[in-house]
């Protein structure tokens, strides 16, 4: 199989808070490293972009858990998802990092090689159904731990019976 193969010195995995924080930082603390930011989503955010229901906010203040080079000023500690989620994209963008993401790129495989002493990253390109080789010096993993394509669902005892509707927060539908 014919791969497109291209090489970075560092890779981040998921543009989430991690990614992006992840992002800012190499941009500022290493000007000459090359990077690029692998989301398979459409959309950065990781779990903010995610979760829709009714509701949905941090657990932690958002004073400690923000950017420390973009502290959050929004008087609300415990924030709304969607106050998350805004602030994240507005980082993004205040910071120069969306350019540097590559959407709909989902990691299939990445390999480690100590002859080369470096990373291979196998990723799907969705939309063109094509696959890629990305190759780096450094992989950072900010993916979080969230199934995105299936929310983990338990059984329930008596969930066949069960005549209700069965919402996975993860598939809330906001229309």
């Amino acid at each position: 199989m014919n791969h497109k193969i291209t090489h970075f010195d560092v890779i981040i995995v998921g543009a989430g808070l991690s990614g992006i924080s992840a992002a800012y930082h190499l941009a500022n603390d290493c000007p000459n490293l090359s990077f690029t930011i692998i989301e398979a989503r459409a959309e950065i955010g990781g779990t903010w972009d995610l979760f829709k229901y009714p509701g949905i906010r941090s657990d932690s203040d958002m004073y400690t858990f923000g950017f420390s080079f973009n502290p959050w000023k929004n008087p609300k500690a415990i924030a709304d998802g969607s106050d998350i989620l805004k602030y994240i994209n507005e980082t993004a963008d205040d910071f120069g990092i969306r350019e540097r993401i590559q959407f709909h790129k989902k990691v299939k495989a990445s390999k480690w090689s100590s002859q080369e002493n470096q990373w291979s990253i196998e990723v799907e390109n969705v939309p063109e159904n094509k696959q890629e080789i990305l190759n780096c010096k450094f992989l950072f993993m900010c993916s979080g731990y969230y199934n995105y394509d299936q929310g983990y669902a338990p059984a329930f005892p008596d969930q066949a019976v069960f005549q209700g509707t069965i919402i996975h927060p993860q598939n809330w539908d906001t229309e």
